[in-house]
């Protein structure tokens, strides 16, 4: 290890607005006396921080893109859950070890899962409209709610949020399934004891990848909570949701690209799906004219469902043990596949 004082450098995007707050950066300071930390804001209109003696960086989407500009980075740690910024990179070719902030988002990404979910179901879009035309309706009827007890909800991709979301789901009386090619158990960092699904018992049934069309044809729900790569770009296309139940839901909560988003649109415009919450998108943000804005029945959000009050906290507390065991020579929680990006 370099024996020059290694300087932790916070990279927040133009888009980020969810950062340490000064208080934050002053117990992370007072904690470790010994590491310059130096706080960069960076976007496409600023130049690129300087990187030239950095050992450490901290940083959410954006990653170096040419390492001569970085000789003395070591790590980096992502603030998010998933790491396909680093696929198709210099890094994934690299020494430098990758870490994310997997098991911070559990809960809270459940949690939107679970209220968009129960949203659609008891029609709270269309019901956000009469305080806004000011007008009545004829008939409460028309906006019945649907029970989600006794249904079938596929999460597709079993890591921290998919547990989570199918443990809160089960708790509403779901049955699980599940896709995922690891193992039944997660032993992986979780900073919300008593969560998730450590020991992969809820799912009545699991499947592996090749076995997609049979997990389809369960669901009344799906829950994309995969993570963006080579073998899960695009493969929820028109006849993957065509197997769904009719009246089906589908909630994105993962990354963009899964799900074809011109497909989805269909199946709600043609009345198959009952209702969809999308936070993840191909292009983000969604260019205006996108046709997700004139598309029925669904719920559209900023990327934000992993964005929640006390993330940073979480993160220093995930940040602070990662760097005590890169200063002792310990492996590092979270490590990443970066040619896989989770």
């Amino acid at each position: 290890m370099n024996s020059k004082k290694p300087a932790l450098k916070i990279l927040l995007q133009k888009d980020v607005s969810y950062h340490p707050s000064s208080e934050e950066m002053a117990a992370l300071r007072d904690s470790h006396p010994g590491v310059e930390i130096v706080e960069a804001f960076g976007n496409d209109e600023i130049a690129e921080p300087d990187l030239s003696d950095v050992s450490i960086l901290v940083t959410d989407q954006r990653v170096p893109s040419d390492l001569r500009a970085c000789p003395q980075l070591k790590w980096i740690q992502l603030v998010s859950a998933g790491a396909n910024q680093v696929t198709n990179t210099a890094i994934a070719d690299s020494d430098i070890l990758v870490t994310t902030a997997s098991g911070l988002h559990g809960v809270p990404i459940a949690q939107f899962v679970t209220g968009n979910l129960l949203m659609l179901v008891h029609c709270m879009p269309q019901l956000g409209q009469i305080q806004q035309s000011r007008r009545w309706p004829e008939s409460r009827w028309a906006f019945r709610g649907s029970l989600l007890r006794g249904k079938t909800a596929g999460v597709l991709g079993y890591g921290s949020i998919g547990r989570e979301c199918a443990r809160q789901l089960h708790a509403l009386g779901m049955r699980i399934v599940a896709l995922d090619p690891g193992p039944r158990r997660d032993d992986g960092y979780n900073c919300w004891p008593g969560t998730g699904d450590a020991e992969g018992s809820l799912p009545e049934s699991w499947f592996q990848p090749a076995e997609l069309a049979g997990m389809m044809r369960a669901c009344d729900v799906l829950v994309v909570a995969a993570p963006y790569t080579p073998h899960t770009a695009g493969m929820i296309g028109p006849a993957e949701l065509a197997m769904m139940k009719p009246g089906g839901r589908v909630i994105i909560i993962s990354r963009g690209g899964i799900v074809q988003e011109r497909a989805l649109a269909d199946a709600l415009i043609g009345g198959h799906l009952g209702g969809a919450a999308v936070d993840c998108f191909e292009q983000e943000p969604p260019p205006p004219g996108h046709f997700f804005y004139d598309t029925p029945n669904l719920i559209m959000t900023p990327h934000m469902a992993g964005a929640f009050e006390g993330f940073w906290p979480a993160m220093m507390d995930l940040f602070a043990e990662n760097l005590r065991r890169f200063h002792d020579g310990l492996p590092l929680l979270n490590q990443t596949n970066k040619r896989l990006g989770y």
